[in-house]
């Protein structure tokens, strides 16, 4: 291949895939995105059931562009991409989403289920940290408190991880089921459920 030919064909991908970034989205059809958005609201408006992941994936990367502050885009795309097998592309998801509202509970979890998850299972440290975030901003949030215990317990610190497991056991209502569940984990880790008043 000449040089002058290297050129033509560099041109000719630099144009191809800045066509591409303006009208184009992957798994999508050929239509330029303004027509395909078009298309994508009116399926939302009269038959949103029948979206593809893709379409709906399309949806929410302009809905994070038309209003690029709002966690909430991110957010989801994170949780399509978690579905999608893509644990990589789903914490950076979150990560966007908390970049834009450090306080978004459901990014919080989602970023510290993802890290989990490459973890094998283990609670990190930095998933410890998001799911205590995540439980301190939203005390109804009791599936974080408990995994911000276990990595406690995981991390070696049983008495920390014991305050933690005790402090959301007392949050509980005295009517809730998991009241029930709850007391023979505080008695895994060698502490005792606070007496029933």
């Amino acid at each position: 291949m000449t040089r002058l030919q290297a050129i033509i064909v560099g041109v000719c991908l630099v144009l191809g895939v800045a066509g591409y970034a303006v009208f184009g989205r992957p798994g999508m059809g050929d239509l330029p995105m303004k027509e395909r958005q078009a298309e994508i609201m009116e399926k939302i408006r009269t038959a949103p059931e029948t979206l593809t992941p893709a379409e709906t994936l399309a949806r929410l990367e302009q809905t994070s562009i038309d209003q690029p502050d709002a966690p909430e885009p991110q957010y989801y795309i994170g949780v399509i991409m978690r579905q999608q097998n893509r644990p990589d592309d789903a914490a950076r998801a979150f990560q966007s989403a908390l970049r834009r509202d450090g306080t978004y509970v459901p990014a919080l979890i989602g970023l510290a289920d993802v890290l989990v998850e490459l973890d094998g299972g283990g609670v990190s440290k930095d998933a410890a940290r998001l799911y205590a975030r995540a439980y301190e901003l939203d005390p109804t949030e009791v599936r974080a408190g408990m995994w911000a215990a276990m990595g406690a317990a995981q991390a070696g610190d049983q008495d920390k991880a014991a305050e933690m497991m005790r402090a959301v056991f007392a949050n509980l209502p005295e009517d809730d089921p998991r009241r029930e569940r709850f007391a023979p984990m505080l008695d895994a880790i060698g502490r005792e459920a606070p007496a029933e008043e």
